[in-house]
Formats: structure tokens, C-alpha cells, sequence
């Protein structure tokens, strides 16, 4: 079982009431760069990110033009109304977690750095975001062939004692779905990563009973009630990189499309993070990403090999 939220130290809650977008306030919470660009000054210093909760004065010390005291502190005085929110989340099964917070997954904060979002929202198997995991990503259009491919994946890496990432689905016939179809049956412990807020995607009745039996994690960077966008899309994918140890893109176009622009982001960042199929039916764009630097496998069948 996880901590609540109500068990959060008090360096992981100022990292929450600074990016707070739960509650509406006269100042706008840090972004992401802001956050990091904080933390980075109170390191620097020597000062726990906590200790500006119980001593304000240390605002001053860290403010900068851009991020400046009063902003800092409006942000930190929020402590009630913040709480009584998180609360609700907490009662909801939604856990809220700092990227300050051992239970956040670590391979976020270090591959993303000053992009990594500051906390995300998670229900459901939550202890499966500290597991190594392999993302499975792909284009939507990569028929058959494709979901088999993530099929025999999913095997691979169960057999293999490793976790499955993936993005959230409402569609039964795409890529996704048939990974946490597969996921599911091989009892494999299942993250799935949503562009939306949680609250949005949990309206789906599938993957709210999923969440609610412990059957998989689902998480998500963005305010509970938030709609999915092409931002929100972009941002997403480059996170399922970040979280996997290693991450299959079963299927991409080439050159175009939010599967490449991640895959491609991903593998420029770290080559050996990323594996494609070039077997004889692979599309265009996986042997485009291989020629970039991404592990070329000749056949799904060689990917055993790679996570052992």
C-alpha cells in the first residue's frame, strides 16, 4: 500500500503548494522550469524546500526577478484551502505526488530535468510507477502487424519480471488498448500514462474499474479535470520515455506525427533508451528512427534478449 497524501513530509508539500493548480489563487503557480530553477537555488544554499513553510523569510534568500518572494509566500499560504482539496482527491483514491517524493519515479526527474512536472496525479497500483518498466508506444494506424508486436512484447517483458507503460485508452481497437488488454492477462503490473486529467479519463467505466480493483496505475501530470490537447499529447509521450527503462515504439510514421516527434526527442536525448522492429512489415518510420540511433530489432522476438 501506498502513503496518503495526508503523509506527505513537509518538503513534498511545498513542492505541491508551489505548483498548486488545484485551488485558484491571485498568483500563478510555478511551471515546471520555475520549479526546477528553485529547487536548483535552495540546494545551492543548503535549504530544505520544507523549511520555506515554516520560516517565510527564506522566500527572500530564494526569489528571484521572475519568481519573486510575494509570489513565493501567496503560494505557500494556500496550506488550508489546498489541503481541503487534496483531501477530497485522497477520499477519491487519488494520490498526489511531489516530484520531491520517494514514492515519484525517479527516471522522470532525471531524464526530464527542468521538464520533469513538478507532482503527478495517480490511483490505483501506484507502487507500479517505481518498477522498471517497458513503454510501449505507437502509431495508430499500425495494423495487425502492430498489435501483435506489442502482444509478444508485453510477453517478453513479464517474462522478464518487468513492469508495462503505456498510454491510457478509451478506444478498444488501438494499440494501447491492446497493450493493457495483453498487460492484463499476463498479470503484468501496468502503468497508464493519460493525457487528460484523471478525473476526465476515469469517466471511462473499463478503466475506472481497473484503477479501483488495483489492476493497473493510472497517472497523469495535468489538473484532475483537464481535457486532452495536442500539448497535452506531446507532453505525455515524451513522459512515457522518461518513465520506461526502456521503450519500444512498436510503429511510427516517419518524420511526422506525436509517436516520431517523441521517439525521436527521446533517442537524440539517450539512443539506447529506445528500440524499434525493422522486420520486413515494420513501417517506414521505424527504420528512419533506427537510422537516427534507436536499437534496431530484426525481429520482436530479439527484444527478450535486451531485457535480461
Amino acid at each position: 500500500m501506498t502513503a496518503s497524501n495526508a503523509e506527505q513530509t513537509d518538503t513534498a508539500r511545498a513542492a505541491l503548494l508551489l505548483s498548486n493548480r488545484l485551488t485558484r489563487l491571485d498568483v500563478a503557480p510555478l511551471k515546471a522550469r520555475e520549479f526546477w530553477s528553485l529547487v536548483d537555488r535552495t540546494d545551492g544554499l543548503g535549504i530544505d524546500l520544507g523549511k520555506l513553510l515554516s520560516e517565510p523569510s527564506l522566500c527572500d534568500s530564494v526569489a528571484t526577478d521572475d519568481v519573486p518572494a510575494d509570489r513565493l509566500r501567496s503560494l505557500l499560504d494556500a496550506m488550508r484551502a489546498f489541503a481541503f482539496e487534496v483531501e477530497r482527491l485522497d477520499e477519491a483514491g487519488v494520490h498526489l505526488l511531489a516530484a520531491l517524493d520517494t514514492r515519484f519515479p525517479p527516471m522522470l526527474r532525471d531524464r526530464m530535468g527542468h521538464g520533469c512536472p513538478p507532482h503527478l496525479f495517480a490511483a490505483g497500483a501506484v507502487d507500479g510507477l517505481g518498477l522498471p518498466a517497458l513503454s510501449i508506444v505507437g502509431h495508430a494506424d499500425g495494423g495487425d502487424w502492430a498489435h501483435d508486436v506489442a502482444r509478444r512484447a508485453v510477453a517478453a517483458a513479464v517474462v522478464a519480471g518487468w513492469s508495462i507503460a503505456t498510454p491510457d485508452s478509451s478506444d478498444a481497437s488501438d494499440l494501447a488498448a491492446t497493450t493493457i488488454d495483453e498487460a492484463l492477462a499476463c498479470d503484468a503490473a501496468l502503468v497508464a500514462l493519460a493525457a487528460a486529467g484523471i478525473n476526465q479519463v476515469a469517466r471511462e467505466p473499463a478503466l475506472r474499474r481497473l484503477v479501483q480493483s488495483n489492476a493497473m496505475c493510472l497517472a497523469s501530470p495535468f489538473a484532475p479535470d483537464a481535457s486532452a490537447s495536442g500539448a497535452t499529447v506531446r507532453a505525455r509521450n515524451s513522459m512515457l520515455h522518461a518513465l520506461g527503462s526502456l521503450t519500444l515504439v512498436v510503429s511510427c510514421a516517419d518524420g511526422t506525427g506525436p509517436t516520431w516527434a517523441a521517439a525521436r526527442e527521446a533517442v537524440e536525448r539517450e539512443p539506447g533508451s529506445v528500440v524499434t522492429v525493422v522486420d520486413a512489415q515494420a513501417p517506414a518510420g521505424n527504420m528512419a528512427l533506427a537510422d537516427l540511433g534507436a536499437q534496431r530489432l530484426d525481429t520482436i522476438d530479439d527484444l527478450h534478449g535486451l531485457l535480461v
